[in-house]
């Protein structure tokens, strides 16, 4: 499955997403917003999502934007779960969900506090 996230439980990462149109040419963010939501199951209510993060368009023109994952953002239990990423306008005249996958969390092996 294509845009598969894999990340170790607790780790940081910042995630490039480019959105692209059926051609795959960009797709132009301005005035755009993005999101990613992670739930367990694809039908589960957003209230019920495990993460939901507003994600930084950094380059409009050329559909760039970066999902940046804090320790605390992956801080779930290991296992695999779905998530999408939506871009939506300002008046929500236009939205779409470009991408749909799946996001597994790895179980960490070494023990951040320092304990043996």
């Amino acid at each position: 499955m294509a845009n598969e996230i894999s990340i170790v439980r607790g780790d940081t990462s910042a995630i490039t997403i480019t959105v692209t149109d059926s051609n795959g040419t960009a797709y132009n963010l301005t005035g755009f917003e993005m999101w990613c939501t992670v739930k367990r199951n694809k039908d589960d209510p957003d209230i019920s999502a495990i993460l939901q993060k507003q994600c930084t368009i950094d380059a409009p023109l050329t559909g760039v934007g970066v999902l940046a994952l804090t320790a605390a953002n992956t801080d779930i239990t290991p296992g695999r779960y779905y998530y999408d990423i939506e871009i939506f306008n300002g008046d929500n005249s236009v939205v779409k969900t470009p991408i749909v996958s799946t996001f597994t969390i790895l179980q960490d092996i070494t023990a951040k506090d320092g304990g043996a």
